[in-house]
C-alpha cells in the first residue's frame, strides 16, 4: 500500500472514530439527562439538573459529558443527608456496555 492511500485510509479511520466518540458522548448526556427525570421524587416537566447536561471539547480534543450545576455532584453521590440518585455514571456505564458488545 503506498503511502498516500495510508495517510487516506488514516485519515478515514481517525473521521470515524472522532465521530464515534461524539456519538458516545451524546448518549452518555442523553442517557444521564433522562435518569435525572427518572430518579426524581416528584415528576416534573423540567429540570435544571438534566437541562445542564451538556458536552464540552476539551483542549486535548477529548468530549467531557457534565453539568455546570454545582449541586450535581451531591445528587450523583448523595451526602450525609441525601442518598445518591446517580444518573451520570449510570449513563456512562450502560453506553460502555453497549460500546463493548459493538467491539466484540
Amino acid at each position: 500500500m503506498d503511502r498516500l492511500k495510508l495517510s487516506q485510509t488514516m485519515a478515514g479511520y481517525e473521521a470515524r472514530l472522532e465521530q464515534m466518540v461524539a456519538d458516545i458522548a451524546r448518549q452518555i448526556a442523553r442517557g444521564a439527562g433522562k435518569r435525572v427525570y427518572r430518579n426524581l421524587k416528584t415528576p416534573k416537566s423540567r429540570s435544571p439538573l438534566a437541562e445542564s447536561i451538556r458536552i464540552d471539547e476539551e483542549p486535548d480534543g477529548g468530549l467531557r459529558v457534565f453539568t455546570d450545576k454545582s449541586y450535581g455532584r451531591f445528587v450523583e453521590f448523595g451526602t450525609i443527608n441525601q442518598p445518591a440518585r446517580p444518573f451520570l455514571t449510570p449513563a456512562t456505564e450502560e453506553v460502555k456496555v453497549t460500546f463493548s458488545r459493538f467491539l466484540e
